[in-house]
Protein backbone atom coordinates (compact mmCIF):
# COMPACT_ATOMS: atom_id res chain seq x y z
CA UNK A 1 0.00 0.00 0.00
CA UNK A 2 1.01 3.47 -0.66
CA UNK A 3 2.13 5.29 2.02
CA UNK A 4 0.06 8.14 0.99
CA UNK A 5 -2.98 5.79 1.37
CA UNK A 6 -1.76 4.21 5.06
CA UNK A 7 -1.51 8.08 6.32
CA UNK A 8 -4.56 8.77 5.31
CA UNK A 9 -6.15 5.35 6.73
CA UNK A 10 -4.56 6.07 9.94
CA UNK A 11 -5.75 9.20 9.91
CA UNK A 12 -9.49 8.35 9.11
CA UNK A 13 -8.76 5.42 11.97
CA UNK A 14 -7.23 8.31 15.10
CA UNK A 15 -10.34 10.65 13.82
CA UNK A 16 -13.03 8.11 14.48
CA UNK A 17 -11.68 6.87 17.78
CA UNK A 18 -11.41 10.84 18.76
CA UNK A 19 -14.68 11.26 18.10
CA UNK A 20 -16.18 8.18 19.79
CA UNK A 21 -14.44 9.24 23.13
CA UNK A 22 -16.04 12.46 22.66
CA UNK A 23 -19.27 11.38 22.14
CA UNK A 24 -19.00 8.90 24.92
CA UNK A 25 -17.72 12.52 27.31
CA UNK A 26 -20.57 13.77 26.34
CA UNK A 27 -23.21 11.45 26.56
CA UNK A 28 -21.91 10.89 30.22
CA UNK A 29 -21.83 14.59 31.13
CA UNK A 30 -25.23 14.64 30.03
CA UNK A 31 -25.92 11.30 32.49
CA UNK A 32 -24.14 13.25 35.23
CA UNK A 33 -26.73 16.58 34.97
CA UNK A 34 -29.92 14.20 34.54
CA UNK A 35 -31.76 14.38 37.47
CA UNK A 36 -31.58 10.97 39.18
CA UNK A 37 -32.51 7.93 37.81
CA UNK A 38 -35.76 6.24 39.46
CA UNK A 39 -35.36 2.94 41.49
CA UNK A 40 -35.05 -0.43 39.87
CA UNK A 41 -38.68 -1.08 38.16
CA UNK A 42 -38.63 -5.15 38.93
CA UNK A 43 -40.97 -7.41 36.24
CA UNK A 44 -41.86 -10.94 35.32
CA UNK A 45 -41.64 -11.84 31.76
CA UNK A 46 -43.27 -15.67 31.09
CA UNK A 47 -42.28 -17.09 28.36
CA UNK A 48 -44.30 -19.01 25.50
CA UNK A 49 -43.69 -22.68 27.69
CA UNK A 50 -44.42 -21.24 30.89
CA UNK A 51 -41.12 -20.00 32.46
CA UNK A 52 -41.04 -16.92 34.87
CA UNK A 53 -38.11 -15.18 33.71
CA UNK A 54 -37.30 -12.64 36.98
CA UNK A 55 -36.53 -9.18 35.16
CA UNK A 56 -35.21 -5.64 36.37
CA UNK A 57 -35.32 -2.54 34.76
CA UNK A 58 -33.71 0.60 35.33
CA UNK A 59 -35.51 3.32 33.22
CA UNK A 60 -34.37 6.42 31.83
CA UNK A 61 -36.09 9.55 31.79
CA UNK A 62 -35.76 10.16 28.01
CA UNK A 63 -33.30 6.90 26.70
CA UNK A 64 -32.15 7.02 22.77
CA UNK A 65 -31.93 3.00 23.63
CA UNK A 66 -32.69 0.54 25.93
CA UNK A 67 -29.40 -2.39 26.75
CA UNK A 68 -30.69 -5.58 27.53
CA UNK A 69 -27.90 -7.54 29.50
CA UNK A 70 -27.42 -11.84 29.35
CA UNK A 71 -25.61 -13.34 31.86
CA UNK A 72 -23.48 -16.50 31.40
CA UNK A 73 -23.33 -20.36 33.00
CA UNK A 74 -23.78 -20.29 36.10
CA UNK A 75 -24.31 -16.54 36.98
CA UNK A 76 -27.46 -14.10 37.74
CA UNK A 77 -28.53 -10.48 36.91
CA UNK A 78 -26.45 -9.11 39.80
CA UNK A 79 -23.23 -10.15 38.14
CA UNK A 80 -23.70 -6.86 35.87
CA UNK A 81 -23.17 -5.04 38.93
CA UNK A 82 -20.26 -3.10 37.64
CA UNK A 83 -21.72 -2.21 34.09
CA UNK A 84 -24.96 -1.13 36.04
CA UNK A 85 -23.29 1.19 37.74
CA UNK A 86 -21.06 2.49 34.95
CA UNK A 87 -23.67 2.46 32.65
CA UNK A 88 -26.42 4.29 34.23
CA UNK A 89 -27.62 7.01 32.10
CA UNK A 90 -26.69 6.17 28.74
CA UNK A 91 -29.94 4.50 28.21
CA UNK A 92 -32.76 2.04 29.65
CA UNK A 93 -30.84 -0.60 31.42
CA UNK A 94 -32.56 -4.16 31.65
CA UNK A 95 -31.34 -7.34 33.34
CA UNK A 96 -32.87 -10.80 33.54
CA UNK A 97 -31.98 -14.27 34.89
CA UNK A 98 -31.56 -17.02 32.73
CA UNK A 99 -34.02 -19.88 33.09
CA UNK A 100 -33.11 -22.14 35.97
CA UNK A 101 -30.61 -19.53 37.29
CA UNK A 102 -30.95 -16.75 39.72
CA UNK A 103 -34.65 -16.02 40.78
CA UNK A 104 -36.59 -17.22 37.12
CA UNK A 105 -38.03 -20.80 37.44
CA UNK A 106 -36.11 -23.52 35.70
CA UNK A 107 -38.78 -25.02 33.12
CA UNK A 108 -38.93 -28.38 31.71
CA UNK A 109 -35.13 -30.38 31.71
CA UNK A 110 -35.40 -30.77 28.41
CA UNK A 111 -35.53 -27.08 27.85
CA UNK A 112 -31.94 -26.46 28.83
CA UNK A 113 -30.91 -25.52 25.10
CA UNK A 114 -29.07 -22.31 24.00
CA UNK A 115 -32.23 -22.01 21.15
CA UNK A 116 -34.32 -21.88 24.20
CA UNK A 117 -32.25 -18.88 25.56
CA UNK A 118 -32.61 -17.23 22.50
CA UNK A 119 -36.37 -17.55 22.78
CA UNK A 120 -36.49 -15.92 26.22
CA UNK A 121 -33.82 -13.37 25.22
CA UNK A 122 -36.78 -12.64 22.21
CA UNK A 123 -39.38 -12.73 24.78
CA UNK A 124 -37.86 -10.30 27.48
CA UNK A 125 -37.21 -7.39 24.45
CA UNK A 126 -40.72 -7.81 23.55
CA UNK A 127 -42.05 -7.50 27.04
CA UNK A 128 -39.37 -4.47 28.80
CA UNK A 129 -38.30 -3.09 25.99
CA UNK A 130 -40.78 -0.45 24.46
CA UNK A 131 -41.62 -0.54 20.62
CA UNK A 132 -39.08 2.06 18.36
CA UNK A 133 -36.54 2.03 21.16
CA UNK A 134 -33.22 0.85 19.74
CA UNK A 135 -31.60 -2.39 21.43
CA UNK A 136 -28.00 -2.80 22.22
CA UNK A 137 -27.71 -6.49 23.80
CA UNK A 138 -24.84 -7.54 26.15
CA UNK A 139 -23.76 -11.31 26.76
CA UNK A 140 -20.97 -12.89 28.35
CA UNK A 141 -20.16 -16.42 27.82
CA UNK A 142 -23.76 -18.13 27.55
CA UNK A 143 -25.12 -15.12 27.14
CA UNK A 144 -23.30 -14.48 24.12
CA UNK A 145 -24.20 -17.85 23.09
CA UNK A 146 -27.81 -16.07 23.78
CA UNK A 147 -27.39 -13.40 21.61
CA UNK A 148 -26.27 -15.61 18.50
CA UNK A 149 -29.51 -18.26 19.22
CA UNK A 150 -31.62 -15.25 18.99
CA UNK A 151 -29.71 -13.86 15.86
CA UNK A 152 -29.89 -18.02 14.42
CA UNK A 153 -34.06 -18.03 15.68
CA UNK A 154 -35.14 -14.20 15.25
CA UNK A 155 -33.04 -12.79 12.70
CA UNK A 156 -36.00 -10.03 11.65
CA UNK A 157 -36.15 -9.08 15.32
CA UNK A 158 -32.62 -8.07 15.30
CA UNK A 159 -32.55 -6.78 12.02
CA UNK A 160 -35.17 -4.30 13.18
CA UNK A 161 -34.92 -3.50 16.64
CA UNK A 162 -30.93 -4.53 17.70
CA UNK A 163 -28.31 -1.45 16.99
CA UNK A 164 -25.47 -3.63 19.19
CA UNK A 165 -23.86 -6.56 20.57
CA UNK A 166 -21.56 -6.96 22.59
CA UNK A 167 -20.00 -10.65 22.89
CA UNK A 168 -17.86 -10.88 25.94
CA UNK A 169 -15.82 -14.36 26.90
CA UNK A 170 -18.00 -16.41 24.50
CA UNK A 171 -17.61 -18.95 22.12
CA UNK A 172 -19.88 -19.81 18.78
CA UNK A 173 -18.84 -23.37 18.93
CA UNK A 174 -16.74 -25.65 16.52
CA UNK A 175 -13.40 -25.24 18.91
CA UNK A 176 -12.04 -27.37 21.53
CA UNK A 177 -11.49 -25.52 24.79
CA UNK A 178 -11.58 -28.77 27.15
CA UNK A 179 -7.97 -28.83 28.57
CA UNK A 180 -9.05 -25.67 31.06
CA UNK A 181 -5.44 -24.27 30.35
CA UNK A 182 -4.04 -27.59 31.80
CA UNK A 183 -0.90 -28.88 29.95
CA UNK A 184 0.30 -32.19 28.05
CA UNK A 185 -1.56 -35.49 29.66
CA UNK A 186 -3.67 -33.50 32.06
CA UNK A 187 -5.19 -31.10 29.51
CA UNK A 188 -5.48 -34.29 27.54
CA UNK A 189 -7.37 -36.00 30.44
CA UNK A 190 -9.39 -32.99 31.17
CA UNK A 191 -12.22 -32.86 28.57
CA UNK A 192 -13.13 -36.83 29.94
CA UNK A 193 -12.80 -36.42 33.75
CA UNK A 194 -14.73 -33.51 33.28
CA UNK A 195 -17.48 -34.91 31.23
CA UNK A 196 -17.43 -38.00 33.56
CA UNK A 197 -17.93 -35.99 36.46
CA UNK A 198 -21.02 -33.48 35.04
CA UNK A 199 -23.12 -36.99 33.70
CA UNK A 200 -22.49 -38.71 36.87
CA UNK A 201 -23.97 -35.26 39.07
CA UNK A 202 -27.72 -35.59 38.09
CA UNK A 203 -28.37 -38.97 40.01
CA UNK A 204 -26.87 -36.64 43.25
CA UNK A 205 -28.27 -33.22 42.27
CA UNK A 206 -30.56 -33.14 45.50
CA UNK A 207 -27.71 -34.53 47.89
CA UNK A 208 -25.09 -31.91 46.31
CA UNK A 209 -28.13 -28.84 46.63
CA UNK A 210 -29.15 -29.95 50.34
CA UNK A 211 -25.71 -28.96 51.36
CA UNK A 212 -24.65 -25.37 49.72
CA UNK A 213 -21.76 -24.70 52.40
CA UNK A 214 -20.31 -27.51 51.55
CA UNK A 215 -20.88 -26.93 47.14
CA UNK A 216 -19.19 -23.10 47.98
CA UNK A 217 -16.08 -24.63 49.75
CA UNK A 218 -15.85 -26.94 46.86
CA UNK A 219 -16.33 -24.71 44.29
CA UNK A 220 -13.76 -21.94 45.01
CA UNK A 221 -10.83 -23.03 44.56
CA UNK A 222 -11.82 -24.39 41.43
CA UNK A 223 -13.79 -21.20 40.47
CA UNK A 224 -10.67 -19.38 41.10
CA UNK A 225 -8.78 -21.28 38.59
CA UNK A 226 -11.42 -21.92 35.62
CA UNK A 227 -12.92 -18.32 36.06
CA UNK A 228 -10.21 -15.89 36.34
CA UNK A 229 -7.05 -14.45 35.72
CA UNK A 230 -4.20 -13.15 36.99
CA UNK A 231 -4.49 -11.24 40.29
CA UNK A 232 -8.00 -12.16 41.07
CA UNK A 233 -10.03 -10.34 43.53
CA UNK A 234 -11.14 -12.41 46.65
CA UNK A 235 -13.86 -10.62 46.61
CA UNK A 236 -14.88 -11.16 43.39
CA UNK A 237 -14.12 -14.93 43.26
CA UNK A 238 -16.53 -15.14 46.66
CA UNK A 239 -19.59 -13.23 44.54
CA UNK A 240 -19.10 -15.56 41.29
CA UNK A 241 -18.48 -18.56 43.66
CA UNK A 242 -21.54 -17.80 45.42
CA UNK A 243 -23.34 -17.72 42.24
CA UNK A 244 -22.47 -20.43 41.20
CA UNK A 245 -23.40 -22.40 44.53
CA UNK A 246 -26.98 -21.43 44.24
CA UNK A 247 -27.80 -22.82 40.74
CA UNK A 248 -29.52 -25.80 40.47
CA UNK A 249 -27.27 -29.04 39.39
CA UNK A 250 -29.72 -30.19 37.55
CA UNK A 251 -29.29 -26.77 35.57
CA UNK A 252 -25.66 -27.02 35.47
CA UNK A 253 -25.65 -30.14 33.92
CA UNK A 254 -28.31 -29.46 31.69
CA UNK A 255 -26.42 -26.40 29.76
CA UNK A 256 -22.92 -27.73 30.48
CA UNK A 257 -24.03 -30.80 27.88
CA UNK A 258 -25.36 -27.99 25.09
CA UNK A 259 -22.30 -26.59 25.21
CA UNK A 260 -20.11 -29.41 23.76
CA UNK A 261 -22.68 -29.79 20.90
CA UNK A 262 -22.77 -25.65 20.47
CA UNK A 263 -22.54 -24.85 17.07
CA UNK A 264 -24.05 -21.05 16.36
CA UNK A 265 -21.22 -20.02 14.08
CA UNK A 266 -23.26 -19.57 10.81
CA UNK A 267 -25.45 -17.07 13.40
CA UNK A 268 -23.29 -14.90 13.23
CA UNK A 269 -24.24 -13.67 9.41
CA UNK A 270 -27.60 -12.07 11.52
CA UNK A 271 -25.06 -9.50 13.13
CA UNK A 272 -23.00 -8.63 10.22
CA UNK A 273 -24.64 -5.55 9.94
CA UNK A 274 -24.65 -4.48 13.43
CA UNK A 275 -22.33 -2.75 15.52
CA UNK A 276 -20.26 -5.26 17.19
CA UNK A 277 -18.30 -5.50 20.42
CA UNK A 278 -16.12 -8.71 20.87
CA UNK A 279 -14.15 -8.93 23.89
CA UNK A 280 -12.31 -11.85 25.06
CA UNK A 281 -9.49 -12.18 28.29
CA UNK A 282 -5.97 -13.53 26.92
CA UNK A 283 -5.60 -15.79 29.61
CA UNK A 284 -9.83 -17.52 29.71
CA UNK A 285 -10.00 -21.33 30.32
CA UNK A 286 -13.56 -21.82 29.56
CA UNK A 287 -14.04 -19.81 26.47
CA UNK A 288 -9.93 -19.66 25.25
CA UNK A 289 -8.65 -16.84 22.83
CA UNK A 290 -9.20 -18.76 19.82
CA UNK A 291 -12.80 -18.86 19.77
CA UNK A 292 -13.27 -15.07 20.58
CA UNK A 293 -10.70 -14.47 17.54
CA UNK A 294 -13.10 -17.14 15.26
CA UNK A 295 -16.21 -14.84 16.05
CA UNK A 296 -13.95 -11.41 15.17
CA UNK A 297 -13.16 -13.03 12.01
CA UNK A 298 -16.41 -13.76 10.97
CA UNK A 299 -17.83 -10.25 12.07
CA UNK A 300 -14.68 -8.22 9.99
CA UNK A 301 -16.85 -5.12 10.83
CA UNK A 302 -16.77 -6.09 14.77
CA UNK A 303 -14.50 -4.45 17.83
CA UNK A 304 -12.02 -7.19 18.81
CA UNK A 305 -10.16 -6.58 21.97
CA UNK A 306 -7.94 -8.76 23.78
CA UNK A 307 -7.70 -8.21 27.26
CA UNK A 308 -4.35 -8.84 28.87
CA UNK A 309 -3.56 -10.40 31.70
CA UNK A 310 -7.62 -11.45 32.41
CA UNK A 311 -9.94 -15.06 32.36
CA UNK A 312 -13.00 -15.35 31.73
CA UNK A 313 -14.90 -13.21 34.45
CA UNK A 314 -13.37 -9.67 32.69
CA UNK A 315 -16.37 -7.87 33.72
CA UNK A 316 -15.23 -7.73 36.74
CA UNK A 317 -11.27 -8.41 36.82
CA UNK A 318 -11.27 -5.26 34.40
CA UNK A 319 -14.39 -3.94 34.98
CA UNK A 320 -13.11 0.00 33.75
CA UNK A 321 -12.00 -1.60 30.45
CA UNK A 322 -15.24 -3.03 29.83
CA UNK A 323 -17.05 -0.54 30.70
CA UNK A 324 -15.74 2.04 28.82
CA UNK A 325 -15.90 -0.20 25.70
CA UNK A 326 -19.14 -0.84 26.25
CA UNK A 327 -20.07 2.94 27.10
CA UNK A 328 -18.38 3.39 23.38
CA UNK A 329 -20.39 0.81 21.61
CA UNK A 330 -23.95 1.64 22.89
CA UNK A 331 -22.74 5.42 21.79
CA UNK A 332 -21.89 4.30 18.66
CA UNK A 333 -24.31 1.69 17.86
CA UNK A 334 -27.32 4.65 19.06
CA UNK A 335 -25.62 7.35 16.25
CA UNK A 336 -25.50 4.63 14.05
CA UNK A 337 -29.47 4.13 14.31
CA UNK A 338 -30.10 7.55 14.03
CA UNK A 339 -28.56 8.25 11.06
CA UNK A 340 -30.25 5.67 9.47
Amino acid sequence: MHKGSKAALAGLALGLAIGTARRVQVARAKAAQAPPAPPARRATVTTDDGVSLAVEIDDHPDPRCAVVFAHGWLMNRHCWQPQREALAGLGTLVFYDQRGHGDSSPGAREAYTIDRLGDDLAAVIEAAVPDGLPVVLVGHSMGGMTIMALADRHPGLVQSRVAGAALLGTSSGGLDSGSFGLPGPLGRLAPRVTTSVFESMPARASAIDARPRLKRWTNRMVIRYIAFGRGASRRHVRAVNAMAAATPTEVMVGFFREFRALDKHAALKALETTETLVMVGELDRLTPLAHGSRIARALPGARFVRVPGAGHMIGYERAELVNRELAGLIVRAVADRHAA
